[in-house]
């Protein structure tokens, strides 16, 4: 069942014509947080009732990447001694990224994913992405898997809508979608806003965030590699309610609450003492009029759920909204040092994978949750358009859990993405089944059954 991937194609004379910018810090951050053992990558997923085409598949990529130079991206080489990376747009791509497999389960398909998740994106060889055509007996599934460095969640989406542009052979984005000039457009930031970078919280708070009880049926090594998801069809979109003041519950902010609730009862369970929890929130930093820009985008910002708060929605919303109207944060003074420093890339690399090792355990936050919100027009694919999608972030640890949220027709898509160093399969599934009791708690609807089975939505 491995991918059947294609060859790489000659680089030679492509260095000299191509167009180059250097990375933005959090480029450079994101790059450094990139390991073997956990991929820094994207993941955007999309469920089709049918069948697509292997070759027009492969042409519409082939189209992507010749109409718009963002999409096929890849660092150029440099010296050790430089102390930043650059990027760089080549005049075509040095690989095929499109590979496809056949899955006549939802365990194969499983699997699928989790391998190809967990495989790393070489950033020197464009584009820096990689898509998998898994093709199932009642529907194809469509993986995409971009390096976290060039591409953040809505950089996917505008990704995966270009491509279907080229797969349905108009060459143009359905309505909705991002124009070729937004495609285009990546890498500038709204006027006041900082540069997007992680900030750890507890500098300024004074106090240590709750970690995620580890659980396993048998005791893997520390440095377990590799991903694994469960995902989770929610049957609507959750309602969101107004406040008292200017602002109101989002369903982003009931979705935290929700995560920090479930992170509190696992804990309780495991005979953890309560804690904080600590959930990173991405924060769009795109002008309006570019909201398709590709690049990574997004500053986090840290949101503190407390089960213990009577009014637990209103203190998460009172949280989100002030986060969301004020500049971001900048890198905790250690980080931004480290990042900042005349020192090669190689160097400032180590002293960075240094502090998470080091600190991270009681500096980097519980957990993330990534919301992409409602999507109105998902890509078309010809005839072909996706009935579910599902989103998910890259997790480190000692995280080692995020959950991404996508709402596609009136439905809410929810992916759990675990580090097998934190859990394994049953466990994460349990952890779901949690915050899914979580959830329904707090907006009144009744969980799904269980996770999410492709077969089963296509009535087989």
């Amino acid at each position: 069942m491995s991918p059947r991937a294609g060859t790489a194609r000659p680089r030679a004379g492509t260095r000299r014509e191509a167009a180059s910018w250097p990375f933005s810090p959090g480029d450079m951050h994101n790059c450094h947080l990139d390991s073997r053992s956990e991929p820094n990558n994207v993941h955007l997923e999309a469920w089709l009732p049918g069948q697509l085409s292997p070759r027009r598949l492969r042409a519409a990529v082939s189209g992507a990447l010749a109409d718009v130079p963002r999409t096929r991206v890849r660092r150029q080489d440099a010296a050790w001694w430089r102390a930043g990376y650059t990027w760089q747009a080549p005049p075509r791509a040095d690989i095929d990224p499109v590979s496809v497999l056949d899955w006549r389960t939802a365990a194969e398909l499983d699997s699928a994913r989790a391998v190809f998740l967990s495989a790393p994106t070489a950033l020197d060889q464009a584009p820096v992405f990689r898509l998998l055509l898994a093709r199932g007996p009642a529907r194809d599934c469509l993986i995409l898997s971009a390096h976290h460095a060039a591409f953040d969640g809505r950089s996917c989406v505008s990704l995966l809508s270009l491509i279907a542009s080229h797969y349905d052979g108009s060459g143009r984005p359905g309505p909705g979608s991002p124009s070729a000039a937004d495609l285009a457009g990546g890498g500038r930031l709204a006027p006041g806003q900082a540069s997007p970078e992680w900030v750890p919280a507890w500098p300024r708070t004074g106090w240590r965030a709750a970690r995620i009880a580890p659980q396993h049926g048998g005791r893997p090594p520390a440095d377990s590699p590799g991903f694994g998801c469960v995902l989770l069809a929610w049957p609507e979109v959750p309602a969101a309610r107004r406040l008292d003041g200017d602002y109101r519950v989002t369903v982003n902010d009931l979705l935290i609450a929700a995560l920090g609730q479930a992170v509190a009862s696992w804990n309780a369970a495991r005979g953890r003492p309560p804690r904080p929890v600590a959930v990173s929130m991405p924060i769009d930093t795109r002008e309006p009029w570019a909201d398709g820009a590709l690049g990574n985008l997004t500053r986090l910002s840290t949101i503190t759920v407390d089960p213990r708060e009577a009014a637990l929605t209103a203190a998460v919303a009172g949280q989100t909204n002030r986060a969301k109207g004020s500049p971001g944060p900048l890198l905790g003074p250690a980080l931004g040092a480290a990042e900042a420093a005349p020192l090669p890339a190689t160097v400032k690399r180590a002293l960075v994978r240094l502090a998470l090792h080091a600190v991270g355990p009681v500096s980097c936050d519980t957990t993330l949750l990534s919301n992409l919100g409602r999507l109105a027009d998902p890509p078309r694919f010809g005839d072909l358009v996706p009935d579910r999608m599902w989103f998910s972030a890259s997790t480190h640890m000692p995280r080692g859990l995020s959950v991404g949220a996508i709402s596609v027709g009136g439905r809410l898509q929810l992916c759990f993405r675990y580090r097998r160093a934190l859990l394994d399969g049953a466990a994460a599934r349990e952890f779901a089944a949690g915050y899914a009791a979580a959830l329904a708690e707090l907006t009144g609807a009744r969980p799904p059954s269980g996770p999410a089975d492709p077969l089963a939505e296509a009535g087989w």
